[in-house]
């Protein structure tokens, strides 16, 4: 019996689901290893690929009220993964800056996961590169929106 294109399309929702799971456990590992909270590696992560944010922008980004994510800032500058700036705009405001030392450490614990999803892409011709980047970047949007409608609804 041959798999219909709707079975496929199920098929590949699943496999996302699947592949979430152990990503989830990677990184908590990865944040036990490093002394931290998860919510801290998720921050260096979202200060490492968009860049110095304002407490508030970095809050929102995680998901943690302004407090815990102040709580959060002063362990990571602690810990010398981050740093308070002035913000060059404006100098009223201050930044959350990574420690770039700090970030390539940290990103150094994922280079054997990072080696072998180079390989499996390095398998992959252009046609299914560019339909695999299509699926991510709109998975990528879907899940933000999620969020956002996610956070309308919550009850007070």
């Amino acid at each position: 019996m041959s798999e219909t294109p709707d079975d496929a399309r199920a098929e590949v929702l699943r496999a996302v689901a699947r592949w979430q799971v152990p990503v989830i456990q990677l990184n908590g590992m990865i944040a036990e290893r490093l002394g931290v909270p998860w919510t801290d590696l998720q921050a260096l992560y979202v200060l490492a690929n968009y860049g110095p944010c304002t407490a508030g922008e970095l809050a929102q980004r995680v998901n943690l009220t302004s407090g815990s994510a102040s709580r959060m800032i002063d362990r990571l500058v602690r810990a010398g993964f981050a740093r308070r700036v002035p913000d060059p705009r404006d100098r009223r405001k201050v930044l959350i800056e990574p420690d770039a030392d700090a970030v390539e450490r940290i990103g150094r614990m994922y280079d054997g996961l990072n080696d072998r999803h180079r390989r499996d892409v390095e398998a992959l011709d252009d046609a299914e590169l560019a339909a695999l980047l299509r699926f991510m970047d709109t998975a990528t949007r879907r899940t933000e929106e999620e969020i956002r409608d996610f956070r309308r609804e919550r009850l007070p």
